[in-house]
């Protein structure tokens, strides 16, 4: 009995702490002080070439970061698991939509594992190709910039292959369509 009290404690106690630190993470607006020290733990890629690499993904065709060269990129590294990942996703696919003619195209990572990212796609009708891999979506993320390992993490990549942008948290809509605008695109 004692130990089954103690489990149950423990099981709390993890998930309130596991709460809290994703609120923390996740900056509530862009004027957060925390947006500002997140932004700058993950700025290191900024102005660097994008790392190259291929994965396969969930429908089991290789894809390369090359396949998109030549368009701006939104490459977002997320999991099923990550109420702000989800929140964003809806947004993402909107602008997929409204943007895909005019040389832009998003990319998801999933740090998660492959048939709960697949359930999720076909659940939520994602129009944008997503990979899904565990320990090599968290080492491609580090490439990236993601030097604190947070969830969702994005890189925002030019026409000329330079990683612009990065943000480590949850992406406000405001945020997405400004950066969108550096970027030369506009909703």
């Amino acid at each position: 009995m004692k130990r089954t009290v103690i489990f149950a404690l423990a099981l709390v106690v993890a998930g309130v702490a596991g709460f809290m630190l994703q609120r923390y993470l996740t900056p509530e607006s862009d004027t957060d002080p925390r947006s500002t020290a997140i932004e700058a733990a993950s700025s290191a890629a900024v102005g660097s070439t994008r790392p190259e690499f291929a994965m396969i993904d969930i429908n089991g065709d290789m894809r390369n970061i090359s396949d998109w060269e030549g368009q701006v990129i939104l490459l977002n590294f997320w999991a099923t698991w990550c109420p702000p990942c989800l929140r964003e996703i809806p947004h993402f696919i909107e602008v997929q939509q409204q943007l895909e003619s005019h040389g832009f195209q998003i990319v998801g990572i999933a740090v998660d594992d492959q048939d709960a990212v697949t359930e999720f796609v076909d659940e939520m009708s994602i129009n944008y190709p997503i990979m899904a891999g565990e320990v090599e979506a968290i080492e491609l993320s580090k490439k990236y910039g993601n030097s604190i390992g947070g969830l969702p993490y994005t890189a925002f990549i030019d026409r000329n292959g330079i990683i612009t942008h990065t943000i480590t948290g949850e992406l406000s809509e405001e945020r997405l369509i400004s950066i969108l605008r550096e970027l030369g695109l506009s909703l």
